[in-house]
């Protein structure tokens, strides 16, 4: 009768300690880039190109081509303009 109890016990504490330490995942996962890319990549080899989140250190884009899935790059500055 004690081993029953104990064993049911137990059950309970692992249950208990397995539902409290579930998290819900955000449907929208921040990202971020901590490294940037500093050559260029010329236009046509873009396949997708999406900003970084506002929640994120750094600005910039994280642009996928053929030969890298994910290029973290900054944002061209403008250049003047010519006369």
């Amino acid at each position: 009768m004690k081993m029953s109890f104990v064993f049911l016990l137990l059950g309970f504490f692992l249950i208990m300690a397995h539902d409290s330490g579930a998290t819900v995942p955000d449907p929208h996962p921040v990202s971020c880039c901590f490294k940037f890319f500093s050559g260029k990549i010329p236009p046509q080899h873009i396949l997708n190109m999406k900003q970084t989140d506002r929640q994120c250190a750094q600005q910039g884009f994280i642009v996928s081509t053929p030969k890298f899935s994910r290029l973290c790059v900054r944002e061209n500055p403008k250049k003047p303009n010519s006369l």
